[in-house]
């Protein structure tokens, strides 16, 4: 299996996996919600949200970062038009590493399934959330959040 080699949407290469980052001290988990495509509709529609649920993320310590297919200039367009502060990150060489790395990569599209996988400052899986159809509800990442609490 190739060795992620993500960068952002600046171009800067991150390492693998996508946990520790300045906006991060000392947080313990990160969701890492995989986009199939970032200048789609549907991607776009729950790119819209990721503002928000990243606020919120921070209030309980947890990141977010957004990891697709598409190059690091496709993403930059994205995050400038979109206004995205959250990390956007480029999987796209080698092609789907990160999102093969963590059973996500769909063969038959080329592209990642509509996942978000919720991982330690390791990178160790604590759970995921799948999306069967349509767009994300981005709250559902604080619902699965404040379940674990209970």
């Amino acid at each position: 299996m190739s060795v992620p080699a993500l960068r952002d949407q600046f171009g800067q290469s991150w390492p693998f996996p996508p946990i520790a980052g300045p906006d991060q001290p000392g947080w313990n988990r990160t969701w890492l919600i995989f986009i199939p495509g970032a200048y789609t509709p549907v991607c776009m529609s729950e790119l819209a949200a990721v503002p928000e649920l990243a606020e919120a993320l921070s209030n309980e310590h947890v990141g977010v970062r957004l990891i697709a297919p598409d190059a690091a200039p496709v993403l930059r367009m994205v995050a400038d038009q979109m206004e995205l502060t959250v990390p956007l990150l480029s999987d796209f060489w080698p092609h789907g590493a990160a999102a093969k790395y963590y059973g996500v990569f769909d063969e038959a599209t080329g592209r990642p399934r509509r996942i978000s996988v919720l991982v330690d400052r390791s990178g160790a899986v604590l759970t995921t959330l799948v999306s069967t159809s349509g767009s994300r509800k981005m709250g559902d990442h604080l619902t699965v959040l404040h379940n674990e609490k209970q």
